[in-house]
């Protein structure tokens, strides 16, 4: 299994406190079957703002003590990049807080309350210098949970669409956990990733039969294996067409239902 989002690299964010934690971290991911994991500290303006260059080095060290170590993962640059027009003072080439440094595959979050109007604007221009942006732990936004077909505006303007292995098992709440199992069920999740911050984070490959159980066995792989190892190794990334979401509507919400206009496609 390949998980593209983590914060495995010690003292520079909100993740690993220590070498020791990041090696148990790591050694979580390989007792659960991940191969390879991607580094992704947060770039946070104002927040999380530790040069490129810093990450690094601590990559390095790190790769260097596994390697003493003989664990048997890959462990690949990257970052966790907050969608904020900050973001340009930090770094104006932003391929260099891409996957494997590819120029190819930005991991970006939202701000988690809203999700700001010039998102899509800075998407398409994300997008124009040739990167795809992989939106991450999609289902904790609060306006996906509001109105999981948002997600499918995305997905139409070519953005990736990640959740994390914990929201399944309810680790965020219960309606992060519905939010996810819609997302799923109806094919608006490309690749699912643990994003640990500690060795107490659930691991990728701990929650791979609860995850095959919703969406089926080979959906399941494609989601931790197939399309994750694409994007390590800078390939096109292949899949199905995602369904619209339809709620279940009770009898006390049929007045609701007549007596409001649909959302107009502009608003998912």
């Amino acid at each position: 299994m390949v998980d593209i989002h983590s914060h495995i690299l010690p003292h520079i964010d909100d993740g690993s406190e220590s070498m020791e934690d990041s090696i148990e971290m790591l050694e979580n991911s390989i007792a659960s079957g991940v191969d390879a994991i991607v580094a992704t500290p947060h770039l946070y303006p104002g927040i999380y703002m530790a040069p490129t260059t810093y990450r690094d080095e601590l990559l390095m060290e790190l790769r260097e003590e596994v390697k003493q170590r003989q664990l048997p993962i890959e462990i690949i640059s990257g970052r966790e990049s907050y969608l904020s027009p900050e973001i340009y003072d930090y770094e104006k080439e932003l391929g260099k807080l891409t996957i494997n440094d590819s120029g190819k595959y930005l991991l970006i979050e939202f701000p988690m309350q809203e999700i700001p109007e010039y998102a899509a604007r800075m998407i398409f221009d994300i997008q124009v210098q040739g990167i795809t942006p992989i939106l991450a732990h999609i289902e904790r936004y609060a306006d996906i949970i509001i109105n999981p077909n948002l997600a499918l505006k995305y997905i139409e303007i070519g953005c990736l669409m990640q959740v994390n292995i914990g929201s399944i098992f309810g680790r965020y709440g219960n309606r992060i956990q519905q939010t996810t199992e819609i997302l799923l069920a109806h094919q608006m999740v490309h690749i699912v990733a643990s994003d640990m911050h500690s060795p107490n984070s659930m691991s990728l490959g701990e929650g791979f039969e609860a995850l095959s159980e919703i969406v089926g066995l080979e959906e399941a792989s494609c989601l931790v294996e197939d399309r994750p190892r694409a994007v390590i190794e800078n390939r096109s990334v292949s899949f199905p067409e995602p369904l619209v979401y339809r709620p279940k509507r009770s009898f006390r919400n049929l007045w609701g239902l007549f007596s409001k206009p649909l959302p107009a496609r502009d608003d998912w």
